[in-house]
């Protein structure tokens, strides 16, 4: 089995919009292998033998975690090849509601971008919604370290989640792009012990050639998951990365595509 924990699509009527917007956020140093709807998603997956997926969504604005809850609930049951995590903001008064709505609808996990969201990832505002979560036995699924869109923003910094994965020990949390983007020497040196997931998402490549990356990977090699962040990744490509590397095993490939995942979602 192959899953594809960290993908993103959205509505038809906005897909095309919202990839256009985040790739000129980037000045084209990333490029699109999808055009961010549903079916370009599973068209994708057909191709690169990916059997599930999961769909992160992210409330950029205090609000919009409403708007999620209602394209979710038209969503939801369109495939059993897609799972989708919610997301709310921690300046959303009515989170609180949502979260339980989410839950009740089978939602096992909320994304959080705390760079896009405009909200320090170790502040009081968001340490509640995250307290809320993990007691409803949610997943918390965050981007973590720096983004190359946002290249000013420190909400998202390695020392934060320091902070973070110290505060919530031992709780359901995943970090996505390997725990950060090309800053795995800070990583093993401030994260190094605390335990949290790391997926492979957006950086797979670059790690496969970074020596602290795979240091990181050796040490944590039951708590590494399979991503692209596709539509940015493809997912083909990554697949065949980790198919066709001689430096994991077949144990370690099983554990990076569908073991270690099993251990955090239901199916």
């Amino acid at each position: 089995m192959i899953i594809d924990a960290h993908t993103h699509i959205y509505p038809d009527h906005v897909a095309e919009k919202a990839v256009r917007t985040i790739a000129d956020n980037t000045k084209g140093l990333v490029e699109a292998h999808t055009n961010g709807t549903y079916d370009n998603l599973i068209s994708s997956m057909e191709t690169a033998g990916v059997d599930l997926s999961i769909v992160l969504t992210i409330a950029t604005s205090p609000g919009q975690g409403c708007g999620i809850l209602k394209w979710l609930k038209q969503v939801i049951g369109r495939t059993s090849r897609i799972i989708y995590f919610g997301s709310v903001h921690p300046y959303d008064s009515n989170n609180t509601d949502i979260i339980h709505e989410m839950i009740e609808m089978g939602i096992q996990g909320l994304k959080f971008h705390p760079a896009y969201q405009g909200f320090p990832v170790d502040s009081k505002e968001a340490y509640k919604v995250f307290e809320a979560a993990l007691q409803n036995d949610l997943l918390l699924y965050f981007h973590s370290g720096f983004d190359i869109s946002m290249p000013e923003s420190d909400y998202a910094s390695i020392e934060r989640f320091a902070k973070l994965l110290k505060d919530f020990d031992n709780s359901k949390i995943i970090l996505a792009h390997a725990g950060g983007n090309g800053e795995w020497d800070k990583i093993l040196d401030l994260l190094g012990d605390k335990k949290c997931y790391y997926d492979t998402s957006f950086v797979l490549e670059r790690m496969m050639l970074n020596k602290q990356a795979m240091e990181l990977y050796r040490s944590n090699e039951d708590n590494f998951i399979f991503g692209t962040d596709s539509p940015w990744g493809d997912q083909k490509k990554y697949v065949d990365l980790i198919k066709n590397s001689d430096f994991f095993s077949r144990e370690q490939k099983e554990k990076l595509f569908y073991k270690n995942i099993m251990k955090l979602i239901k199916i």
